[in-house]
C-alpha cells in the first residue's frame, strides 16, 4: 500500500528492454537516489516531515481516492510520536522521461514498530510518479498496494529506462496538454480481458514484456505472468476515467489516474481507482509500463 495508508493501517495519521542507443540513464539513477534520499530521511525524521519535504505541493496520496497531500495534513493531526513507527522502503523498478521531468519508481515496503520489533510487520509495494523542477525531484502521486507476506527481492533494481525515443524539441505548454488529452480519449475506451470478442479493444494489447501491474494482496504481475493473468480471467471488461495526468516534455512519458469500473459477467460493477505510468513504444504508440489498481475502501 501506499507510505501513508500503511500508517494509517498502523493507526497513526501521519524485466527490461534494451538500452536505447545513446541514452545513458543517469537521469534514472539519480530518480532512484532521491527516492533514497526520501527513505532515508523518513527514517531519520519520521513520515510527515519527511512527505512534506519531498512532496510536491501538488501531490497527490490515495485515502481511499485521490487527495491533496497538503490539505489531508491540514485536516489531520499528526501523531503525538512521529518516530514511533518505522517505514523502510527501496526501489526496484522505474522509468524516466529522456527530458528528466517525469518518472515513476516502485518496489516493495514494510511498517514495523520502533519500540517493538518482534511485533507484527505491515508490507506492501509502494508506487510512485515523481516530476522534476529546477533539478530537484518530487513527488507527485503516491499509491501503492497491500501485501499479506514480505514481497520477494529482485536484486539490483532496474537502471535502464525502456524508451524508444524520438529526438525533437521539447512540447510547448499547448502541446503538451492537446496530447494528455488524447491520452486520456485513449484511455476511455473500455478494455476487455479474458476471452475477448472479436472487434473489441483489449486490455492485454496495452502492455508490453516490462510492464508492471500492481494489486491489493497479490504478486507483482510483470511479462509471461502478466500475460497469463489477463488471459485467464473470466471474460470482462474494465472502463477508466481519467481525472488528471501530465505528458513529459520529451513526449515519451506520461501518467494519468482516476477511477475504474471493472465488470465481469453478471456480478455487479466494482468500481476503483488507477494510476497509469504509459511509454512510446518504437512505433509511438502509448503503452502502459505500470498500472496500480486501488479499491474504494
Amino acid at each position: 500500500m501506499n507510505r501513508l495508508a500503511l500508517l494509517l493501517a498502523c493507526g497513526i495519521m501521519a524485466g527490461c528492454t534494451t538500452l536505447a542507443p545513446g541514452y545513458a540513464d543517469l537521469t534514472l539513477e539519480n530518480l532512484f537516489n532521491a527516492e533514497r534520499a526520501f527513505a532515508s530521511d523518513a527514517y531519520a525524521r519520521g513520515l510527515r516531515p519527511s512527505f512534506l519535504a519531498h512532496f510536491a505541493s501538488d501531490a497527490f496520496v490515495f485515502q481511499p481516492g485521490p487527495v491533496n497531500y497538503g490539505e489531508f495534513v491540514k485536516s489531520h493531526p499528526g501523531p503525538a510520536d512521529p518516530m514511533a513507527v518505522l517505514v523502510e522502503w527501496g526501489p526496484q523498478a522505474g522509468a524516466a522521461s529522456r527530458a528528466g521531468d517525469l518518472g515513476f519508481t516502485t518496489g516493495p515496503s514494510r511498517v514495523s514498530k520502533r519500540a517493538d520489533p518482534n511485533a507484527p510487520a505491515s508490507y506492501g509495494y509502494y508506487f510512485s510518479v515523481w516530476s522534476r523542477v529546477d533539478g530537484t525531484w518530487k513527488v507527485l502521486v503516491d499509491a501503492g498496494v497491500s501485501q499479506v507476506l514480505a514481497p520477494p527481492q529482485e536484486g539490483v533494481p532496474n537502471m535502464r529506462t525502456p524508451i524508444f525515443h524520438r529526438a525533437g524539441p521539447p512540447l510547448t505548454d499547448a502541446q503538451r496538454t492537446d496530447r494528455r488529452d488524447a491520452l486520456f480519449a485513449l484511455e476511455r475506451g473500455p478494455r476487455a480481458f479474458g476471452d475477448v470478442p472479436s472487434g473489441e479493444l483489449a486490455w492485454r494489447d496495452l502492455v508490453t514484456p516490462a510492464t508492471r501491474l500492481l494489486r491489493n494482496d497479490e504478486p507483482v504481475l510483470v511479462g509471461d505472468a502478466l500475460s497469463r493473468f489477463l488471459a485467464k480471467r473470466p471474460a470482462g471488461r474494465v472502463a477508466w476515467t481519467p481525472l488528471a495526468g501530465a505528458i513529459a516534455a520529451s513526449d515519451d512519458l506520461a501518467y494519468t489516474y482516476g477511477t475504474s469500473r471493472e465488470s465481469i459477467g453478471t456480478a455487479a460493477p466494482a468500481d476503483g481507482y488507477y494510476v497509469h505510468v504509459w511509454q512510446r513504444d518504437a512505433k509511438g504508440d502509448w503503452k502502459l509500463i505500470a498500472a496500480v489498481s486501488l479499491p474504494t475502501g
